[in-house]
């Protein structure tokens, strides 16, 4: 294969890959590989439009000032994903800012940023962000493309229209995945050699697409599952407990603690209380895609002049097992539950490739030597 060659094939992997990730991070509500910005709260270090490479919270470890994050806002324009620059730390949480923006985010009604509510961090060389330029917009002129198809096809049949821009997302990852494995498994006889082949060019080993297909789900779902654990932290004041007529110091009384689901499928929370004296009172909790929901915790009331920090540790596991069966497992090892998990979702992709194409060897119509990228280009010239 020529260097050219190579290159282009790379290449075209690269944008399969990019895409993919990003309509994936839209889909789990989780950054995976990279993210963009979408209005100009980041101006000049990252315009509007442009991407970022996104290194998640777990591998990026400590978060010091000057560092861009993305978090989960709880107020700042309703909430979701916030991508903002660390410009103060207080006891009660990081201080951030947009660099075009002449307030801080806590100046308006978002609180200080806790760590668990940061999911990446954008990466960083020589303090200078990794711009990606334009990425977030070829990726919505395609999501507005495929948003407009859909549509016009919704309303021709007499469905309305049945998609919004992340299930758009949905149906974008699903042509990227086809490109993606088609490129991979189908023998286009690029390989010029005076040997002589046993191969058979042109044919679709399906036993080699169900691996890509697994990899394609399990790879995203883990980075989401793994991502989103994390320990939540509720600093509890005497003095605002002394204040309060249902709360008496010295004796047990419950707090609640909020959590967020902000990708588009459902999944199951189980919690463990880390602090001394913290109970959980909630096992597990689902949380269907885009809700939230409040998790119990009970401790001893502070006394006035104290102070109590409820800590609680966070387990996230996509909801393809009832949710007292993942609490089951997850109490005996939390890599049980999570393998369990992973059992599932190749037991289903498998059993769907079963159904739809089997495992037998199909033969694709040769198009050439050319590429599978190159084949479309030609088709849509």
């Amino acid at each position: 294969m020529s260097v050219r060659a190579t290159v282009g094939t790379a290449l075209e992997v690269a944008a399969i890959v990019a895409v993919a990730a990003l309509v994936l991070g839209a889909i789990l509500g989780q950054p995976i590989l990279f993210s963009y910005v979408e209005t100009g709260s980041m101006e000049p270090t990252i315009d509007t439009g442009d991407g970022f490479v996104a290194v998640p919270s777990v591998l990026a470890g400590s978060v010091d000032e000057g560092d861009v994050v993305v978090y989960e806002a709880r107020e700042l324009q309703g909430g979701g994903l916030t991508t903002h620059r660390v410009v103060g730390e207080t006891d009660e949480g990081y201080i951030t800012k947009g660099d075009a923006n002449p307030f801080t985010d806590q100046d308006g009604p978002e609180p200080p940023v806790t760590d668990d509510q940061i999911v990446a961090h954008a990466l960083q060389i020589d303090g200078t962000v990794v711009v990606i330029p334009a990425l977030g917009v070829g990726v919505g002129a395609v999501q507005d493309g495929v948003l407009a198809l859909q549509s016009s096809f919704a309303q021709l049949v007499g469905f309305g229209d049945s998609l919004d821009r992340q299930g758009s997302g949905v149906v974008l990852f699903a042509v990227g995945f086809v490109l993606f494995a088609l490129t991979l498994v189908v023998d286009d006889d690029r390989k010029r050699s005076t040997e002589r082949s046993r191969d058979r060019p042109g044919l679709l080993n399906a036993r080699t697409a169900t691996i890509l297909l697994v990899l394609a789900v399990l790879v995203p779902a883990n980075a989401a599952m793994l991502a989103g654990n994390g320990t939540q932290e509720l600093v509890v004041d005497g003095d605002t407990v002394a204040q309060s007529p249902d709360i008496v110091p010295g004796d047990d009384a419950t707090w609640e603690i909020g959590v967020d689901n902000y990708g588009l499928v459902p999944i199951v929370l189980v919690f463990e209380g880390e602090s001394a004296g913290t109970s959980v009172l909630d096992e597990q909790l689902t949380v269907g895609p885009g809700q939230a929901a409040t998790l119990s915790v009970s401790a001893t009331a502070p006394e006035p002049g104290e102070q109590t920090a409820l800590s609680v540790t966070e387990y996230r596991y996509l909801h393809v097992l009832p949710a007292p069966v993942v609490a089951a497992l997850h109490e005996r090892h939390p890599l049980l539950a999570l393998a369990a998990v992973n059992a599932v979702l190749v037991g289903v992709t498998t059993l769907v490739v079963s159904r739809v194409v089997g495992f037998r060897t199909v033969r694709v119509r040769e198009g050439g030597n050319a590429s599978l990228g190159t084949r479309v280009r030609r088709r849509l010239d």
